[in-house]
């Protein structure tokens, strides 16, 4: 007599073999039969795969919304899980600025979480509201290290690994950092009940910081933009600093920009437009595993046509300086910049900027 899945109890499956699956294991084990589709189906089973896989989620505001979803926490974590890729960049439609103030979220959800060498060193939760002042100035979140005034609000935890061991920071301990960090960076949208990573997952690029011992560490996707054919860069920069309690490194901050080509941030409602069209699959967004060299090479890419607007500083220089008109579209350009190649915090970048105002006075 044969014996097939449909005779082993119910009970045994789910306690004692889905628990023990992952989230793409689980969704291959639903589609074997109706039996396990029905089995797989069950909400506290991908409650726990969530809470497990990004612990930011499982603060109860954020979970209440994800019950929400058309099929719980099942969507969510489908929505979540792979990243956000273009996988045709070759062409796309314009989309509309011109929508309705009904049509944006009132707000928009950041589950930010971190992992080193597969350990939760970061784990928090950013309700940012979509206001006016929102929609009409340059986007970014800005994530710094846990307020002491609200303790126990995430995770927060150095990363073991000795200073002295860094040694400066050399290339080699760059390259253990770039491969055994990790960051899910996933936006929610409690309106529309959808969710995406935005995340590279795997950083794209790690440096010493210029001024200080702080280490970048920088995680990059590249969708469409508003504009036809256009692109834009969701840009994440982790800076790690030395955490003098335990002589390791700890996340000092966490800054989410959304760049286009020129190097310049986007506004909120730029943002709102294309996360909503990513969020929907528009323009050849799929959520795919991706290589960590594939992307990789895509941030590459992306930074070497972004690169190549220095030669249009140059002569925009010169024509500021000839004409002697007002700057300030020129000057903000600048500022982006120099400030994402340089990876500098602002107070950090106050004497530069200040001696390209005086060398262009003097020019000029």
């Amino acid at each position: 007599m044969t014996t097939t899945i449909s005779d082993i109890h119910p009970d045994l499956i789910q306690t004692h073999i889905l628990p023990f699956l992952d989230g793409p294991s689980l969704s291959a084990t639903a589609a074997v039969s109706s039996h396990l589709q029905t089995l797989c189906a069950d909400d506290i089973l991908w409650s726990n795969m969530c809470n497990s896989t990004w612990p930011s989620v499982t603060d109860p505001r954020v979970d209440d919304i994800i019950s929400t979803f058309p099929a719980g926490h099942r969507s969510f974590f489908h929505d979540s899980f792979p990243a956000l890729v273009i996988t045709d960049a070759t062409h796309h439609n314009r989309r509309r600025l011109d929508l309705p103030s009904h049509a944006w979220p009132s707000q928009i959800i950041s589950a930010v979480n971190i992992r080193y060498q597969n350990d939760c060193i970061y784990s928090k939760l950013e309700f940012t509201d979509t206001t006016d002042a929102f929609l009409s100035s340059e986007f970014c979140i800005s994530l710094d290290e846990e307020p002491e005034s609200k303790p126990g609000t995430g995770i927060f935890q150095a990363i073991k690994l000795k200073v002295d061991e860094l040694a400066g920071a050399d290339e080699g301990r760059l390259s253990h950092l770039k491969e055994s960090l990790a960051l899910n960076w996933i936006l929610i949208d409690p309106t529309w009940k959808r969710a995406g990573n935005i995340s590279s997952i795997k950083p794209v690029s790690a440096w010493k910081g210029w001024m200080n011992d702080n280490i970048h560490v920088l995680y990059a996707v590249v969708l469409p933009g508003c504009d036809q054919n256009n692109m834009v860069q969701y840009r994440i920069q982790v800076v790690l600093g030395i955490d003098e309690g335990t002589s390791g490194l700890h996340v000092k901050e966490v800054m989410l920009e959304l760049l286009d080509m020129d190097f310049c941030r986007l506004k909120g409602k730029d943002f709102l437009v294309i996360t909503q069209g990513a969020l929907s699959g528009e323009n050849n967004v799929k959520r795919k595993i991706v290589d960590v060299e594939e992307s990789r090479r895509r941030y590459r890419e992306f930074e070497r046509i972004s690169i190549n607007s220095l030669s249009h500083l140059q002569s925009e220089i010169k024509t500021d300086m000839v004409i002697s008109m007002p700057c300030d579209c020129f000057l903000q350009k600048l500022f982006h910049l120099l400030k994402v190649k340089f990876s500098l915090k602002t107070r950090e970048f106050f004497s530069c900027m200040m001696l390209v105002v005086v060398l262009m006075i003097y020019c000029g």
